[in-house]
């Protein structure tokens, strides 16, 4: 026994001359001032356990299993040993007898899983195979659509000629200057403001500084050669934007298999899951708040101690454990 534990009651102190370890809990629970209320709060257990573990009522309690973890926590609760009272237990405990078939679940909708698995992994496999499917159809066509794109060409004039521009074939074409037609030409500037260069600078630019020639597209009534002049800004930028990059959306692989079992305690709970192999995959006291996930082997036989405050998800769907329930401890079997 640690130091911070108060003694056990004397048996002077008890009622019997042969105290139980009923008797022991109440006597050191009345020592210390609690109430059954007060210890059914903190344990989180109805009023009815309480009393069937200080009357030594096992019958009334879910099994022997559970038994021992009541014991145990209700006497930390007390800050008494708790191992005297489980080697009383031990010998007085009733010889539970073979457990009756429980009631099976009815799976109408879902199909039965089998026992190796193999649907679960061609699911999965053929859900990977179809996202990565998707995902080079995808990018397949975004770099097809940008290779696909040709770029203007610009030849650089000599000795101060006009500049040549060469766009693909999907550009209009220019109508020709008809003969006898002078052109003047204009050397202005243009000068692009700060936000709108900026905006540009991450798409390719093309720009011509050089003469601009202009054409016209036919002679106008009263204008004869060499009069006609027609200028324009000599800084002309042919802008080219790049297709927008398609986003691929490829669909998630569940982290979780359809067939776990997912327990989710609102108040603490006490749970037991055993798979046909007769492997416990859960044994232990889940905390207020928290949750537990598992699989095995089915069938499953399942017994959650306060089971109103618990909540059981099988196969993606929630079970209701009402019917299950006696005395708060829900006892059933999952196919």
């Amino acid at each position: 026994m640690s130091q911070d534990q108060a003694p056990t009651p004397s048996l002077t102190e008890l009622a019997s001359p042969n105290p139980t370890a009923g008797a022991i809990l109440a006597a050191q629970r009345r020592q210390l001032g609690l109430s059954i209320e007060d210890v059914s709060a903190k344990l989180k257990l109805s009023h009815r356990q309480i009393e069937a573990l200080e009357t030594d009522r096992y019958d009334a309690l879910p099994g022997n299993t559970f038994v021992r973890g009541f014991v145990r926590n209700y006497a930390r609760l007390l800050q008494i040993d708790a191992q005297p009272l489980i080697h009383y237990l031990n010998s007085h405990l009733p010889v539970e007898e073979p457990q009756a078939a429980l009631p099976r679940l009815q799976n109408e909708v879902l199909p039965t899983l089998r026992p190796d698995g193999v649907a679960s992994r061609s699911a999965f496999l053929l859900a990977m195979a179809g996202s990565l499917v998707v995902v080079l159809l995808v990018f397949g066509g975004y770099w097809y659509v940008r290779n696909s794109r040709s770029e203007p060409v610009l030849t650089l004039p000599a000795n101060n000629q006009p500049v040549v521009l060469s766009f693909p074939a999907t550009s209009p074409a220019q109508p020709e200057v008809p003969a006898g037609i002078g052109v003047k030409e204009s050397t202005q500037s243009t000068v692009l403001p700060a936000g709108q260069a900026s905006a540009t600078s991450a798409s390719p630019v093309v720009t011509m500084i050089a003469p601009l020639i202009t054409t016209v597209p036919s002679t106008p009534a009263g204008v004869g050669p060499g009069n006609v002049v027609v200028s324009g800004p000599a800084n002309v930028a042919a802008v080219v934007t790049p297709a927008a990059p398609l986003l691929a959306t490829t669909p998630g692989v569940q982290a979780q298999s359809k067939a776990a079992i997912r327990i989710v305690a609102k108040q603490e709970s006490w749970v037991q899951i055993t798979d046909a192999t007769g492997q416990r995959l859960i044994n232990e006291l889940i905390p207020a708040g928290q949750a537990r996930v598992t699989e095995g082997k089915p069938p499953y036989q399942v017994r959650i101690g306060n089971g109103r405050q618990t909540e059981l998800y099988y196969k993606g769907k929630v079970t209701d454990l009402g019917p299950y329930i006696k005395v708060d401890v829900a006892n059933l079997e999952l196919n």
